[in-house]
């Protein structure tokens, strides 16, 4: 992808590179006017931005997305990560994970995480989505959740496959999904389903200006790393253990119980099944 940080910019064209950088997978569905309201600039603003990066203008920058995306595989992602470290073998995934998490912060709407946190904890049934990567997301979240409510259900992870789980999906419960860099087909029609069914839907993603946004009840930014480069799922599991910490403390004795009564089973059983 383009390195803006080679070109000579003003500083609101530096605050449009950035927000470009950051948001790539979601330009080009977007206008002149929906990134000068994003970055809080004017539209000739954007549109003299386009000149000063190489670009004729904005549909000149999409087609060039398009381009460069196709070539993008998993291996030049791990690529783009091993060029920045290149002098011997470092835990650079370190530094980028202290990034990574900052930005999460930063762009996570509070009012979102507490609403989530309060309708997960009042839940009849909780049922969980996420496809390729995010079903180890979605393993995690379940073993947590499960020691505070039994009702935690898991869907099969693509294709006509979700219809016989999402049959059992009804109004008061709540449906989180993982939805990283674009919208699968599957999480479009659970969230289209979950709005007919008046069903509370979380969603988990790394991307901060998407129409999918706007089809969620609640959304939770995370930061996995820039496009092209290998995506980190430290920030989406620091938030999932922040997101149970939480619930367990919005259900209060009710979560205590269930904790207490698992430390006596343990106790109880401990010597009577073989460790693994």
């Amino acid at each position: 992808m383009v390195d803006f940080t080679k070109q000579q910019l003003s500083k609101s064209q530096q605050i449009i590179a950035d927000y470009i950088q950051k948001n790539i997978d979601n330009v080009p569905f977007m206008n002149e006017l929906d990134i000068s309201k994003a970055c809080g600039t004017s539209v000739a603003t954007v549109s003299r931005f386009w000149n000063a990066v190489g670009f004729q203008n904005l549909k000149d920058f999409k087609q060039y997305i398009k381009t460069a995306t196709n070539q993008v595989t998993p291996a030049s992602k791990v690529e783009a990560s091993l060029r920045k470290y290149e002098n011997g073998y470092t835990p650079f995934m370190l530094d980028s994970a202290l990034h990574y998490l900052s930005d999460t912060k930063k762009h996570l709407a509070d009012q979102s995480f507490q609403q989530s946190i309060e309708k997960i904890a009042n839940a009849e049934n909780i049922h969980l989505f996420g496809a390729g990567s995010s079903v180890s997301l979605v393993s995690l979240f379940a073993f947590r959740l499960k020691r505070f409510n039994s009702n935690v259900y898991t869907f099969n992870s693509s294709g006509h496959e979700i219809f016989e789980d999402m049959i059992h999906m009804k109004k008061g419960d709540v449906l989180f999904l993982f939805g990283f860099v674009q919208a699968s087909v599957e999480i479009n029609v659970l969230l289209d389903y979950a709005k007919k069914k008046e069903i509370c839907t979380i969603l988990m993603t790394d991307m901060l200006v998407s129409p999918l946004l706007e089809q969620a009840t609640y959304t939770l930014y995370t930061s996995r790393g820039d496009v092209g480069e290998f995506h980190s799922m430290v920030a989406p599991i620091a938030l999932i253990e922040s997101i149970v910490v939480n619930v367990g403390k919005q259900m209060g004795d009710q979560a205590l119980d269930k904790l207490h009564e698992l430390h006596q089973i343990r106790k109880d059983y401990h010597d009577r099944l073989p460790r693994k």
